[in-house]
């Protein structure tokens, strides 16, 4: 570990390269279809092999999916663009290029803002999102002597978002991740599953004396597909380079990589340039031409964001971080509990129903939201009994909530009936309940009268006992309060 003096004396400089895979139905030049975990080498076609004289065709879906990402991040959509090919060799890339955008990208400018775990707010910059095909998977942990290649993802779309060299800690680096993730899953552009893969980033590190102008030469960190391990690798990164300038050494510009057993970065190879690529425009594509009309039908696709919902969650309704964060996660919870919020109108009591009853069910049988049996305006229903005064809290959460969701067809006031859980708010015979109570607990009763006003406590417990728990608190409380004050036997 660096001291504290040392490492105050530079200042990191982290730039994302993230990659998003587009939940489209099929690749992005070709037609069949892709899916994670299947039998390696089953989804291809003449063209994703790059057999002679196929021909690639642009699936328009990834298109608009890289057009309302970027709109949602605020970039100038460019409606003049094209495809370049980018000239590597690598065996999992059977056409020895890849199709991607250079010197056009479909989206320019932009900046998404985040909060990191501490609190703070920060807005990164973005440089530009273009689109481009993936590369197959190269296996190594199969054979002590061979390699195996699944072609399976080759070609599936990608969007490549790039950020400006904004971030300046491990931390807004995986708060951003988790920004670009919730983002993606909102717009419906993507799963943001990252440990599958679809969603990873190249983490750009460098660092600077904080009283330099210039920056210092980065190394790249390639394919982090976990928050927690893009963290620990630009921690690492940063003291490595720091204590290289220290011993008077040179950090030189090169590709890294994450050994996660070793908690380290190792050099892969020397970093390539452009000039390396020999980038030039796809032959085998036209130009991409997108009309304004088409840009305004897609924003109007483009729902509150997560961010914004959290603000609004967290300063206009009162409901704490915490819970904020974990409603506006996905998109499905959110909009289960902004529909539980208008059937109720109160959005605390909707926060306190999905984050109580609801979560618990979920978790419990391993389901999402949108698996929920019940429809907000069915569960209004049961909340009304509860706000009504028909059905205590404890009754209305636990067995009736239970039997609702198994039933959820079926009348739930019928269904408290059936089950005893019906309030008795008679006052008359409340009272007479209590005066029993208080014949066979005559010293209770003195010593209440004597100033010992806890053991009212006492007197509802056993209220509420031989009421079975149906009782409202606050009829029962006031019962046995006017009993204990003026009763005379």
């Amino acid at each position: 570990m660096l001291e504290a003096a040392i490492r105050d004396k530079y200042q990191p400089v982290i730039g994302l390269e993230v990659h998003i895979q587009l939940a489209s139905d099929s690749k992005l030049f070709a037609i069949e279809d892709f899916a994670f975990g299947s039998e390696p080498n089953t989804h291809l076609s003449p063209i994703t092999f790059a057999h002679p004289g196929a021909l690639p065709s642009l699936n328009k879906r990834c298109i608009e999916f890289a057009v309302k990402l970027g709109l949602a991040v605020g970039s100038e959509i460019n409606t003049h663009t094209y495809f370049d090919r980018k000239n590597y060799f690598y065996p999992d890339l059977p056409k020895g290029y890849q199709m991607s955008q250079d010197r056009e990208p479909i989206c320019k400018g932009g900046s998404l803002r985040i909060r990191t775990a501490k609190g703070d707010y920060h807005t990164i910059k973005i440089h530009h999102l273009h689109l481009e095909e993936d590369a197959g998977k190269s296996v190594h942990d199969q054979s002590p002597k061979e390699s195996f290649i699944d072609l399976n993802r080759a070609g599936v779309g990608l969007i490549e978002l790039v950020t400006e060299p904004d971030l300046r800690s491990s931390e807004e680096a995986a708060a951003f991740m988790a920004e670009i993730r919730r983002l993606v899953r909102y717009l419906g552009v993507g799963d943001g599953d990252m440990e599958k893969g679809n969603l990873r980033c190249d983490a750009n590190v460098s660092v600077m004396l904080k009283e330099a102008t210039e920056y210092g030469t980065r190394a790249e960190i390639k394919n982090m597909n976990s928050m927690s391990f893009l963290e620990k690798a630009v921690v690492y990164e940063i003291e490595r380079q720091i204590k290289l300038i220290e011993s008077g050494g040179t950090v030189i510009q090169e590709t890294r990589t994450w050994d996660v057993e070793n908690e380290r970065s190792l050099s892969l190879r020397d970093k390539e340039s452009a000039d390396d690529y020999r980038y030039f425009p796809e032959p085998d594509l036209l130009p991409v031409q997108i009309s304004q009309e088409e840009i305004e039908a897609i924003s109007q696709e483009i729902p509150e964001l997560p961010l914004a919902r959290f603000d609004r969650y967290h300063k206009e309704y009162g409901i704490s971080e915490n819970e904020a964060w974990s409603l506006v996660e996905q998109r499905a919870d959110s909009d289960y509990f902004e529909a539980l919020h208008r059937a109720t109108t109160d959005p605390r009591l909707a926060a306190n129903w999905f984050m109580g009853p609801i979560r618990s069910y979920l978790n419990e049988h391993q389901l999402e939201i949108t698996d929920f049996p019940l429809r907000p305006a069915q569960l209004l229903d049961l909340i009304n009994l509860m706000q009504e005064g028909q059905v205590n809290r404890q009754a209305a959460t636990g067995p009736l909530f239970k039997a609702f969701v198994a039933d959820p067809e079926a009348n739930v006031l019928r269904i408290a009936e059936n089950l005893n859980l019906i309030i008795n708010n008679d006052s008359g015979e409340l009272e007479k309940y209590m005066e029993e109570i208080m014949t066979q607990h005559p010293k209770e009763v003195s010593l209440y009268r004597g100033g010992k006003k806890k053991l009212m406590g006492f007197f509802v417990g056993q209220m509420m006992r031989k009421l079975q728990g149906k009782g409202d608190p606050k009829v029962v409380n006031q019962i046995v309060r006017e009993k204990l004050d003026n009763w005379d036997n």
